[in-house]
């Protein structure tokens, strides 16, 4: 078995550490937050990039894929924590794909399923759970990074601080 990710997510942080001024009136919900946040960075040069599952890259956005992604992150490392199933879905048109985690020991099979004509080649990828944890503990650090240059006031919220 593979001890290394194939399907990977990463954030790019912007370049400019210039805070981006905004009248954005913060949202008190994750979600929300979440979305808002995302809308930020989409006027930066802040890069969401999903590869895997025979494509590199996948044809993902940060205002909308990234957010849909980190609005189920929380959830995702703590069911993954708990060694229970855990799913993130890229529901965004044109991409349309969910990616299930089954840990199994201390592994974890990955399978791509999607509601497009792309099909997964290959469908299932195999990592050990600590690969996994750590590809989703990056993500979440790389995304509080990103936060921290372009708006320091969102990422001193939770849980984005404790990222």
């Amino acid at each position: 078995m593979s001890s290394s990710v194939q399907f990977r997510m990463t954030v790019s942080p912007p370049t400019s550490s210039t805070p981006v001024t905004h009248d954005v009136d913060l949202a008190e919900d994750y979600e929300s937050l979440v979305m808002d946040a995302c809308e930020l960075l989409a006027d930066t040069d802040c890069r969401f990039d999903v590869a895997g599952f025979g494509q590199s890259p996948w044809p993902v956005d940060v205002s909308y894929d990234l957010s849909s992604v980190i609005e189920q992150l929380p959830q995702a490392r703590t069911a993954l924590r708990r060694r229970d199933r855990a799913q993130i879905d890229f529901y965004g048109q044109g991409v349309e794909r969910v990616i299930t985690f089954d840990p199994v020991g201390e592994q974890i099979t990955m399978t791509c399923t999607t509601q497009t004509d792309w099909i997964p080649d290959p469908a299932t990828e195999t990592a050990s759970l600590s690969d996994v944890e750590g590809m989703l503990a990056a993500l979440a650090h790389d995304f509080r990074r990103a936060l921290d240059r372009v708006c320091p006031d969102i990422a001193a919220r939770a849980p984005f601080a404790q990222w």
